[in-house]
């Protein structure tokens, strides 16, 4: 997958984070809220609601952290716990594991710029017995979110001056996406999940935010389709995967057994019928065997989209009829790779963007 480097992709990375929900129970269908915020209409995914997050920067990658976390307690063999053999290597190179610290740097560092959440601890290493995550609540937010958008290296001047560390290993490796390339923004994200016991008060977001709200997965999804909010393809699959686990430490403890595992790299490939555009993940009949990072559409101008789902014995793609509004993502015989299997599903959401592919 060498042509992804070519290809321009940005390294990036997006934080999940979910809180533990005490109350309203039945309604929302699991015990947790995740956190999202609503993108203004200018910059990167425009009036879209996403997951905080966003693209890699040098200091994510600096050796201080090291030596901070060392500080701590850690070794190299808690650094060596992010990657495991097999695990795919793209996003990766030249050191899987400093990558794997860096691009955890990366989604907290984001996370507070944007929302004001700082997902940092203060306990040395043999006084973590939790796996989730810890939050300094006793931060100038405001100071520091200038200071750290300024400058990225200025997140280590805070860690220092709080004295405390990113929560690193409370973020766990859920998903890799690729941007496909068509899009004139691309992106090479790995998507972290991490999980809060209290939900934390007064978040600060910043100018990239005009809202932050906390709601369950389902609960985003339903507002979606009425069309009170918008979704990108990511954003839409993940809170339908989130949602097949109903409860929060369930959830946390599958993300810390499953944090080593090969991930499937969801890199859509776009194909063009007669009435609509497909979005192919991997494993689907149609994904192609060898992908093309410059020129990855398929024309089946001959077939409408729904006889080319007909056809197909395993589906794992997104389809968008010209005439409609809505897209459906549909899942049948899909098994996924070291992951949730959501086992058939068809999930109708609304991607405004899919008209402009």
């Amino acid at each position: 997958m060498k042509s992804v480097v070519q290809r321009g992709w940005r390294n990036a990375s997006s934080l999940i984070v979910l809180n533990k929900r005490y109350g309203d129970l039945v309604r929302a269908s699991v015990n947790y809220d995740v956190l999202l915020q609503t993108r203004p209409s200018t910059g990167a995914f425009p009036n879209s609601v996403v997951f905080p997050g966003g693209v890699a920067e040098p200091a994510d990658d600096s050796d201080h952290w090291l030596k901070l976390f060392k500080s701590f307690g850690y070794t190299d063999d808690d650094f060596a716990t992010f990657h495991g053999v097999g695990t795919p290597t793209t996003l990766f190179q030249p050191n899987p594991i400093l990558r794997h610290i860096a691009l955890r740097i990366t989604a907290i560092r984001e996370t507070f710029e944007e929302v004001g959440l700082l997902i940092c601890s203060k306990d040395h290493k043999s006084n973590r017995n939790s796996l989730y995550a810890d939050i300094i609540p006793d931060v100038d937010v405001k100071f520091w979110q200038k200071q750290i958008s300024d400058n990225p290296e200025r997140l280590l001047n805070l860690c220092k001056e709080y004295n405390c560390y990113p929560d690193i290993w409370a973020l766990y490796y859920w998903s890799h996406w690729l941007t496909p390339c068509h899009f004139n923004r691309r992106f090479d994200t790995v998507f972290f999940v991490t999980t809060l016991n209290n939900k934390p008060d007064n978040l600060e977001s910043s100018k990239e935010v005009t809202k932050v709200q906390w709601e369950s997965p389902n609960g985003i999804l339903k507002k979606n389709i009425q069309l009170e909010l918008e979704l990108h393809p990511p954003q839409a699959y993940e809170l339908l995967r989130l949602a097949h686990i109903a409860d929060i430490d369930e959830l946390t403890e599958f993300g810390k057994k499953r944090n080593k595992h090969n991930i499937d790299v969801i890199y859509p490939i776009v194909l063009r019928a007669k009435d609509g555009i497909v979005l192919l993940y991997p494993g689907d009949d149609l994904y192609p065997s060898s992908l093309d990072y410059y020129n990855d559409a398929i024309n089946f101008k001959d077939k409408t989209v729904l006889e080319l789902r007909e056809k197909s014995t395993v589906v794992h793609r997104l389809e968008k009829l010209y005439e409609e509004k809505k897209s459906m993502l549909i899942l049948k015989n899909y098994k996924q790779n070291n992951h949730i299997n959501m086992g058939d599903k068809l999930l109708e959401f609304y991607y405004n963007e899919a008209n402009k592919v």
